[in-house]
């Protein structure tokens, strides 16, 4: 019994040092609740109905111009969401029980700044790490303080500054800052 116990509290401290101190929370979000946003591209079919299916762009208000519902609000919804609105909204008015499927295409880009050789906005890619967003970024510069990297998340109306470490998944429209170290 006793060692069972010594036992559970080492494998605590050992979880404690493996995760580290920026590990932080679990990300906001997953793909599957990601929330869209201008700059998403999006495939949207209306079974038997090629007309009304396409690809289609978010615009830089949040919007989607579609046929036959005309502008559609689609900033900051779920796939899941935006896909019950389109099958509402043709069920309501022109198609009787019809079936929408919608896929994101292209994702909006990351952006990463800071301490790195390369800041700017690059193409995301589905599970990229912080980590991995550094190296498409050049690596960090010799200045860089490489924990934790600040985080700030495209919708997060306050836009809260969040410390995580290098294996934290990235997620589309983050940015990403690699602050200077002091010494």
């Amino acid at each position: 019994m006793l060692c069972a116990r010594r036992m559970a509290v080492v494998l605590g401290l050992a979880a404690t040092l493996v995760v580290g101190p920026w590990a932080g929370p679990a990300p906001a979000q997953s793909l599957q609740e990601y929330r869209l946003g201008p700059g998403d591209r999006l495939s949207i079919k209306v079974f038997g109905n090629d007309d009304l299916s396409g690809e289609f762009e978010v615009d830089s208000l949040g919007r989607m111009s579609l046929p036959l519902l005309g502008l559609v609000e689609a900033n900051n919804k779920t796939i899941a969401e935006l896909q019950a609105e389109v099958t509402d909204g043709l069920d309501r008015d022109y198609i009787v029980n019809p079936r929408v499927t919608i896929q994101v295409i292209n994702y909006r880009p990351f952006f990463i700044l800071g301490q790195v050789t390369k800041p700017g906005s690059y193409p995301y890619i589905a599970g990229i790490t912080v980590r991995q967003a550094i190296a498409v970024a050049g690596g960090f510069t010799r200045r860089a303080r490489e924990e934790p990297v600040i985080v700030i998340h495209a919708n997060d109306p306050g836009f809260a500054k969040n410390e995580v470490g290098l294996d934290t998944p990235v997620l589309p429209g983050d940015t990403l800052e690699v602050e200077r170290r002091l010494f």
